[in-house]
Order: C-alpha cells, then structure tokens, then sequence
C-alpha cells in the first residue's frame, strides 16, 4: 500500500494528511514531515480522516510530535480521527491530543 501525503498551507499551520495505512511500514514519512515543521517554526494539523490502519507507532509518533510541537509553542491538532484511530489511542491508555482525558475503548 502506498502512503501519500499532502500538505497545505493555511496561515502559520500547515494540514498534513495522515494518509490510510498508519502502521509501521509507513511511520517514517509522516515522523520526517512532523520534524520539518516544528523544525521550520510551523503548527500543524494531522488530517486523519483517510485513516483506515493504525498501529502504536502512530500513537507513539503523535504523542511525541504533540509534545516537541508544544515545547516550541506551537499549535499542534489532530482533525477527523475515525473509531480505529480513537480505539488505538484507548488501546494504548493514552489520552488523545486536545481531549485532555482518556477513553477507554469499548472493544
């Protein structure tokens, strides 16, 4: 399965598409385009709405992409994350970014 990312510019926050398979094989292109903009200064907001597979590498590169994004004091969202994306996050006992708490899954 391919990844693909896109990327677009709205003001000081740039929108990256998480792409669909959100595992392992595919952790490092969405991990080297985070580095990038808190690198370059840049808030983002992970478009998640095409994610139909999603492991704990995404757990793990979310959490520490939200808190490198916060020590620069920049913005950091997550937009549109379907069930499997809550589900993982549940899975993991870790709250989502911007719920401030954690819900548990209902698996």
């Amino acid at each position: 399965m391919r990844y693909e990312m896109s990327s677009e510019s709205v003001g000081v926050v740039t929108r990256v598409g998480a792409g669909s398979d959100c595992t392992l094989r595919n952790a490092r292109a969405l991990t080297d385009s985070l580095v990038g903009l808190v690198n370059a200064g840049s808030g983002v907001e992970v478009d998640c709405s095409d994610v139909a597979q999603v492991d704990i590498t995404f757990v793990q590169t979310i959490v520490s992409a939200e808190r490198s994004f916060a020590a620069r004091d920049l913005s950091f969202a997550m937009l549109a994350a379907p069930e499997c994306v809550h589900s993982a996050f549940a899975r993991a006992g870790i709250a989502m970014p911007g719920t401030g708490r954690f819900e548990p899954s209902r698996n």
